[in-house]
């Protein structure tokens, strides 16, 4: 399967200063029997005031991120880096970096079926009101994008990013989700296929005025899906969006 990549400029960019401040974990787990990682966040910021209203001049952004992770029986090799800053990010920077790799094998299960079932996603949604002397329009961008996995046997790397905060109007906000399922090795140089399901998405709602005026010029809206079943040998899917000035 051929990787998927999105690249989409829009009017629309926002300056949003933020003390630095976060937390970054790592987990590295070797198991044979049941693991789970369940992992969540929801963070909001403003160039104003949290108070409800949107005052023009005044630019937000949310970021919500989750896991959930669940294996029974098998064998399981777990690594995940999560890393939180919530200062200004250049390009190539990002507010949220998390990176995970999983390597499951449910034949060594007493009962030779275990199972690994796991939910990744991360969003962004971006909203602001010009004042008489911004040089950006109204917008109000929402951005989701993750995977799913339900597998017998497989060895899978995925990463989660985005960046919405930043000192320089050039930059432009960013989200990338990126997965990568394959079989596992042998040992002998060769690879068993991964069994099981696998599917990837984004979606994106992305709205906008024109100049200083309040009124919607602009409504886009894009779906993607994308998914392999039964012996996988290889399932791929690189999700990219980009958001800033266009001059």
């Amino acid at each position: 399967m051929k990787p998927t990549k999105l690249f989409m400029i829009v009017l629309v960019a926002f300056t949003l200063v933020l003390t630095a401040g976060g937390s970054v974990m790592a987990r590295t787990t070797t198991i044979n029997g049941d693991m789970s990682q369940v992992d969540s966040l929801v963070w909001t910021i403003s160039s104003g005031a949290l108070d409800g209203v949107l005052v023009p001049g005044e630019a937000q952004a949310s970021t919500t991120y989750s896991e959930n992770t669940h294996t029974t029986g098998g064998s399981t090799t777990y690594i995940k880096n999560f890393n939180l800053n919530t200062g200004n990010m250049n390009l190539g920077q990002n507010n949220v970096d998390t990176s995970r790799i999983i390597t499951f094998d449910g034949t060594t299960s007493p009962t030779g079926n275990g199972q690994l079932v796991s939910d990744e996603s991360i969003g962004i949604e971006t909203m602001g009101l010009p004042s008489s002397s911004s040089t950006w329009p109204a917008f109000h961008n929402t951005v989701q994008a993750g995977s799913s996995l339900d597998l017998f046997r497989g060895s899978v790397s995925t990463t989660a990013q985005s960046r919405t905060v930043s000192a320089n109007p050039n930059t432009p906000v960013g989200l990338n989700y990126n997965i990568d399922l394959h079989g596992i090795p042998t040992g002998t140089g060769t690879y068993l296929p991964a069994i099981g399901s696998a599917s990837s998405f984004m979606n994106e709602h992305l709205e906008q005025g024109r100049g200083n005026n309040t009124q919607k010029a602009s409504d886009l809206v894009f779906s993607h899906q994308s998914g392999a079943s039964g012996l996988i040998t290889a399932f791929t899917d690189n999700l990219d969006y980009q958001s800033g000035l266009n001059y």
